[in-house]
């Protein structure tokens, strides 16, 4: 191995240990990484001086600084600076737009939604998103072109390219390259991508999906759409159109419809028809068990293709929780084979910030292939919602 890939790969160990086991002095990452104290302490110099890690005083970690004292005076250490890198993932929903921004250590900073008025489109709709981003940068105190990279979740079909070729939702961007409209506006590496995609990556990062590599992904909302995970990777088709369930008559239903017979009815008059069958009303469970037949059809119909681990319902519609989940179950016993259903179903435990997640982790591999410092500390991260990545 040359001089410089040895460097590379011993700089990488160190990010890594720090990654994974927290503040360390040269002593402790003597012993953990391996390399001789010279070695560590260029390299160690070479992160500071990038902004990658940060030197820590002693009693730092736990604000007492008099206990430390106490004890002697410690041995500095360092620790990953979690303001080395940003990345940001974009929802574009018909109602909302959210954007989410995380630091290097995957922890979210920045949670910023904005309101879509009815009918918005084109444009006007573009002007609304990067608006949004602004925003959320300026809450965090960056500039926009200091994210090393953002994806955009956006309900349509996206091809090789990353361009929006169909979308029912945003129509006016179809054949549109708002991709690259987006990259000259904000300077940073942008990614556009179907948002049941983004949705199942999530969920496979930190939701119902984890330490699973063969998903289906349904994002139940105004039409259903799905993401399919094979073997950890996306798979997105020739055209990008793999999971537009929307576009097969045989699996097409207009959810409107099929729970108050008006495809024009309002998302607060779905809502409550879910509220409704809930606190009791006959009439309301009978349709939302209708509902559940259509959905339960179009499982049924995906799995026998696929067969994958879990199936995972997400999207506004799975807000009517457990009732959708026991209606489906309902449905796909009735007609299942003789050993019964045999695959998990479950319910998205991120709720509506699976898309905009699944950006920020879209981001985060992207930057990480840009930039071997990031890598280091991304594919080191343990993928626990419940704490902050770096340790």
């Amino acid at each position: 191995m040359s001089q410089d890939l040895q460097r590379r790969a011993n700089t990488s160990a160190v990010l890594r240990v720090l990654a994974t086991g927290g503040p360390a002095s040269v002593t402790e990452l003597r012993g953990t990484a391996g390399l001789s104290r010279p070695t560590l302490e260029v390299i160690l110099a070479e992160l500071v001086a990038t902004g990658m890690i940060r030197q820590q005083e002693p009693g730092e970690t736990d604000g007492n600084t008099e206990r430390a004292r106490s004890a002697g005076r410690p041995a500095r250490s360092y620790t990953i600076d979690p303001d080395a890198a940003f990345v940001a993932g974009v929802d574009v929903g018909r109602h909302e737009i959210l954007v989410m921004i995380a630091d290097i250590c995957g922890t979210i900073r920045v949670t910023h939604r904005a309101a879509v008025p009815s009918g918005t489109d084109g444009a006007e709709l573009l002007d609304l998103v990067q608006r949004a981003i602004q925003e959320a940068t300026d809450d965090l105190g960056i500039r926009v072109d200091q994210l090393r990279s953002l994806a955009v979740g956006v309900p349509g079909v996206v091809d090789r390219e990353g361009r929006l070729t169909r979308s029912v939702v945003v129509p006016r961007w179809s054949s549109t390259d708002i991709r690259a409209q987006l990259a000259e506006w904000s300077g940073v590496e942008v990614e556009l991508v179907n948002d049941a995609n983004l949705a199942a990556l999530a969920e496979q990062w930190r939701g119902s999906a984890r330490n699973h590599r063969d998903v289906l992904y349904l994002l139940a909302g105004w039409r259903a759409r799905a993401s399919i995970m094979i073997d950890g990777e996306i798979v997105t088709g020739r055209h990008g159109e793999a999971g537009e369930i929307g576009s097969v008559p045989e699996l097409f239903f207009d959810t409107p419809g099929v729970l108050l017979g008006d495809p024009s009815a309002s998302s607060t008059q779905v809502a409550a028809v879910f509220a409704k069958a809930g606190a009791g009303e006959v009439d309301s469970q009978i349709r939302v068990d209708r509902y559940c037949a259509e959905l339960a059809r179009t499982i049924r119909f995906m799995t026998a293709v696929l067969d994958p681990e879990v199936v995972v319902i997400g999207g506004g519609l799975a807000g009517g929780g457990e009732q959708v989940i026991e209606g489906l179950r309902t449905h796909l016993a009735s007609d299942a084979d003789p050993r019964g259903w045999r695959t998990p179903l479950t319910l998205s435990a991120l709720t509506d910030s699976a898309v905009a997640l699944g950006g920020v982790r879209r981001a985060q591999l992207t930057a990480a292939a840009a930039d071997p410092w990031v890598d280091a500390v991304i594919t080191a991260q343990t993928p626990d919602p419940r704490e902050k990545e770096c340790s």
